[in-house]
């Protein structure tokens, strides 16, 4: 009788329990079918609280208005905390990316519509390119009335170096197979985004909003693939997550809410992150943290750039990298250089399909039992792909991997040293952005044993929207390493990447070779960046 008792008791408190504290409802997706231009109101809360902005959530680059409701959580907490949705197809959802200006324009034309559907001003969230689209709209197409702040998601506001390496020397043949070379990854080189940014911040419009953001450093622990891949490169330039650097993630005049754990997909997940940026939803100034109970350590105010220590590496001085690419028949082979000392090697070849078979042959002519990890890119490199090995301790001399397509195509592959050299070599820019100097640390390189050449390759402004052309100026001229590249005979406005190749022995006599890449814009009137 007691335990029957106790049953009832139970089973009462439970039934007042549900009463009380219903689950919420699950929250039915907008109906948008990825046309260009239209856009859709979310549902309306139950526990709506009309006081709360309206958020307008924008996509980021490549993507669609589903990326926060299709296996995201983001719609569904905005939901639940009682605000008012609304979702945009940009130019991406048609799979043509566009760049800032093209999506600027579309995405301020509907922010007038949909602030004036809801009759009151918007918040936007965006996610990576998003943000710098979101900041176009507002800024250069004169929609801030219609926006109080905005949240931005990991955004590359000083551009992103996997866009500078998309659109190298090497990169030519995969670029055909797979299709980047478009207005969207062009203007996320990093030389077009200081134009951008030198163009928008001094703009007056841009005090008008408040932005802030969160940045993610997770690369390494993410499943995905192309967060993994991208994440191996962009460590080269500092933290980052598998497509973003910690450092562009900062914009001017903006304000840092927390830099996280995150990789680029994860960083934009209702249950991951809204939470952290729901107090500046509504924020009047950065003294909201300390009011809305947010830790004050986590916000910190952006800096008008990059920290110094990444803008040395984004001038493309990071020396432990070598970059190979160009078509094969089905089998391909690349030899590269390990010389003394180095700690380990991650190789990662880039492809238009996958390869059926992998192998890495080391000096003395031994196939090396190295794990491949292969992976499909979803971000710059869309729909190619890596296939990466990492060797620890790998032994010096002459290394070759070879591989094996049932196909024909195109290949782009990196080698990443972690070697006592990642800082022997860098280039120096002069204050004109005409001369690329090639400086080394002397005492880790045998002087006389060092050539190095280079190669420029440049795309226009006017290039095709869906394919940019690539013309070649100079291939692999060969300079004295204590003279300069001059490039005060270019003048055309377009992107430049001028590729290095050098070659030399470090101190203990055994030769080395490594890749430097830069990347210089010049606009229609004839300043460069």
């Amino acid at each position: 009788m007691k335990k029957f008792a106790t049953s009832i008791f139970l089973a009462f408190i439970l039934v007042i329990s549900f009463v009380i504290a219903p689950a919420s409802a699950a929250v039915s997706n907008p109906n948008l079918s990825r046309v260009p231009g239209t856009w859709s109101p979310g549902a309306t809360p139950s526990n709506l609280n009309a006081k709360l902005p309206v958020i307008l959530f924008v996509q980021g680059l490549g993507g669609n208005a589903g990326s926060w409701y299709d296996t995201n959580d983001m719609y569904q907490t905005a939901y639940n905390n009682g605000y008012q949705t609304a979702f945009i197809e940009l130019n991406d959802s048609g799979g043509t990316p566009k760049n800032m200006w093209d999506n600027g324009q579309l995405l301020a034309q509907k922010i007038a519509v949909i602030s004036q559907y809801f009759n009151k001003k918007l918040v936007i969230v965006a996610h990576s390119k998003g943000g710098v689209d979101t900041q176009a709209a507002l800024v250069h197409y004169n929609a801030y009335p219609y926006v109080t702040n905005v949240i931005t998601l990991s955004s590359p506001h000083h551009g992103s170096e996997l866009a500078d390496l998309a659109y190298s020397s090497w990169a030519g043949w995969l670029a055909d197979l797979i299709g980047y070379k478009n207005d969207a990854t062009y203007s996320m080189q990093t030389s077009y985004m200081n134009y951008f940014r030198s163009v928008t911040d001094s703009n007056p419009n841009s005090s008008f909003n408040k932005f802030y953001t969160l940045a993610g450093k997770g690369w390494a622990s993410s499943p995905s693939s192309s967060y993994f891949a991208g994440g191996l490169y962009l460590s080269l330039f500092g933290n980052n997550d598998g497509v973003v650097t910690v450092d562009s993630s900062y914009v001017p005049k903006g304000t840092m809410v927390k830099i996280g754990d995150w990789d680029h997909n994860t960083i934009r997940k209702g249950s991951t992150t809204f939470s952290l940026f729901k107090p500046f939803l509504t924020a009047t100034s950065t003294a909201v943290s300390a009011k809305a109970g947010v830790p004050s350590d986590l916000v910190t105010v952006a800096s008008n750039k990059p920290s110094d220590a990444a803008q040395e590496n984004t001038d493309g001085s990071a020396s432990n990298l070598l970059v190979r690419g160009g078509a094969h028949n089905g089998t391909a082979s690349e030899s590269f250089l390990v010389e003394n000392d180095v700690k380990s090697i991650t190789v990662d070849w880039i492809s238009h399909q996958k390869a059926d078979h992998v192998e890495l042959i080391s000096p003395t002519n031994g196939q090396t039992s190295v794990k491949v990890k292969t992976y499909q890119d979803e971000q710059v490199f869309k729909n190619a792909w890596h296939h990466i090995a990492v060797v620890n301790n790998p032994k010096q001399g002459e290394w070759t991997l070879k591989t094996h397509s049932v196909n024909p195509g195109g290949y782009l592959m990196t080698v990443r040293y972690d070697s006592d050299l990642d800082k022997a070599i860098h280039l120096k820019l002069n204050d004109d952005k005409t001369k690329i100097q090639v400086e080394r640390d002397k005492a880790s390189l045998q002087e006389d044993k060092l050539n190095v050449q280079y190669q420029v390759d440049f795309t226009s402004e006017g290039s095709s929207a869906n394919k940019k052309q690539t013309t070649k100026l100079k291939n692999l001229a060969t300079i004295d390493s204590d003279s300069e590249a001059n490039l005060s005979d270019v003048s055309s406005p377009g992107v430049y990447q001028v590729s290095f190749v050098v070659k030399g022995q470090t101190a203990k006599g055994v030769p080395f070779e490594r890749t430097l890449i830069r990347s210089i814009y010049i606009d229609e009137k004839g300043d460069r960046y």
